[in-house]
């Protein structure tokens, strides 16, 4: 009779000591993932006090559709509107199908986000167009298009090259 008690006992009481830990411990996680988003606040904050406008400005961005194949093309826009003269630019944009999915790219990965370069004199007040051919399989919308890195003439740099 002894052993059946201690045996219907023992997992009531094991249980019962192994819940009080785990309720502590979920404490403190949570304590430091609310510090975290906290610092992350700061750096965002940070951030966006140190924004710096593009000398290069998008004046028309579009997915046009490709006579040979079911690839989409993009016709960009742009102009210098800075007061130096470009040698460089990278550009990247943003789109996504018509499942508001990140598009496809050119060899069916690149998650919505594409980028190319344009290396020519580009002076200042100057508009140019650029067409990329083949550049998605599904493409339906740009959701966003910038010059991430400019190069100018005198050898200074606009934007960071880490992307």
């Amino acid at each position: 009779m002894k052993k059946i008690l201690i045996l219907l006992f023992s997992p009531i009481l094991i249980f019962s000591k192994c819940e009080k830990p785990e309720k502590t411990k979920k404490q403190s996680v949570e304590t430091i993932t609310s510090n975290l988003k906290d610092t992350d606040s700061i750096k965002n904050d940070s951030l966006k006090s140190k924004k710096e406008v593009s000398p290069i400005k998008i004046t028309a961005a579009t997915l046009l559709k490709n006579n040979y194949s079911n690839h989409k093309d993009l016709k960009l826009i742009y102009k210098n509107s800075g007061k130096k003269n470009i040698k460089a630019i990278k550009f990247e944009w943003f789109c996504k199908n018509a499942f508001d999915k990140p598009a496809n790219g050119r060899y069916f990965y690149a998650d919505g986000r594409f980028t190319e370069k344009v290396i020519s004199l580009i002076k200042s007040g100057e508009s140019r167009t650029e067409f990329w051919e083949d550049f998605s399989t599904d493409a339906d919308k740009i959701t966003k298009i910038r010059a991430y890195y400019i190069v100018f003439v005198d050898g200074t740099k606009w934007g960071s090259d880490d992307q």
